[in-house]
């Protein structure tokens, strides 16, 4: 799997910030893990000005559109206003844009513009739910669907905030796997302590009529992360066999339960050693390992990274949100 992505976001006047965080902030998330993958990106505007959205936040934009400089995503987020942007100029701009990237992406009203373009011609669409009947009729060489997001070649389109977490979610599985994806989710659709624990990552399941018992098994897990467990106990727990656990893990994660409840218990000694000042034998107690030296074995075969250069790293950071 390939280890970097680059994104292109081209603002239009009106675009909503929710889109926008939901598209941006998965990526910084996965950026951010140790060891995580290089993903890039960059905020443009047609004119190279601030960009105000649909609650009139200024957006400055860190690049400008000249160059000849290509990427892996071109994202197009417009809001309430696409019809006032559609113009010769834009279209022109579009295409020139879409011939730099291997993806193009519209979010939220995007499509619309992409459409203009012509750069949808013949292909399948989605687009914000209220725009579904007007995008029909304006656009009637493009097929309508109410899906969540779809792909059609190199056009990628999702409608509203929610469904591009969604998308931004299936993108990370589709490039890195699928056990970063659901990381994601947890992170951004079910954080706060776990809170409605039983749906956790359950929109990113690829089969929901084995949700509940896949989700029970994580909820086990991360029940006992200071105090192991054994797979038995956790299939016993879920109401599955041990059989039928691995298979669940296998098709969901494409790796072993044993596998994923080791990550979470290394993702939570992660968490200690850049949060807290533990000690790295206090880290290994609380996350279940044997010893400093076991942790240390592990944190480093997963991450590439001693827990203490880890720890020396970020302190070298100015911030790890940027």
């Amino acid at each position: 799997m390939p280890n970097e992505m680059s994104f292109r976001f081209l603002l239009f006047d009106g675009f909503s910030n929710m889109v926008l965080a939901s598209a941006l902030e998965p990526l910084r998330a996965v950026r951010n893990l140790p060891q995580g993958p290089n993903i890039g990106w960059h905020i443009c505007t047609p004119e190279n000005e601030i960009a105000r959205s649909s609650s009139n936040i200024q957006i400055q934009p860190d690049c400008t559109l000249d160059g000849p400089e290509s990427y892996d995503y071109l994202v197009v987020i417009a809001g309430y206003d696409m019809r006032g942007h559609v113009s010769v100029r834009n279209r022109a701009l579009l295409c020139q844009l879409a011939g730099r990237a291997r993806f193009v992406v519209g979010l939220d009203t995007g499509a619309w513009l992409l459409a203009s373009a012509g750069l949808l011609d013949g292909a399948t669409a989605t687009i914000h739910w209220q725009e579904f009947a007007d995008f029909a009729e304006t656009f009637p060489h493009v097929t309508v669907s109410r899906d969540r997001f779809v792909f059609a070649d190199k056009y990628i389109t999702s409608g509203g905030a929610s469904t591009v977490l969604d998308l931004m979610l299936h993108l990370l599985g589709q490039n890195f796997g699928p056990a970063m994806a659901f990381d994601a989710a947890n992170l951004f659709v079910y954080d706060a302590e776990r809170q409605h624990r039983g749906n956790r990552g359950a929109n990113i399941l690829k089969h929901r009529s084995d949700a509940p018992g896949f989700l029970n098994a994580i909820d086990v897990m991360m029940d006992h992360i200071e105090n192991p467990v054994s797979l038995d106990f956790i299939a016993g727990q879920a109401s599955l066999s041990l059989r039928s656990l691995d298979r669940l893990f296998q098709r969901e994660l494409s790796m072993s339960p044993g596998k994923y409840y080791q990550l979470l218990r290394l993702g939570r000694a992660r968490d200690l050693a850049t949060q807290t000042g533990l000690s790295v034998a206090q880290i290994a107690l609380q996350t279940g390992f044997s010893s400093p030296a076991t942790l240390g074995r592990a944190f480093r075969a997963q991450y590439g990274i001693a827990i203490s250069t880890l720890r020396a790293h970020r302190k070298g950071k100015p911030g790890s949100g940027d």
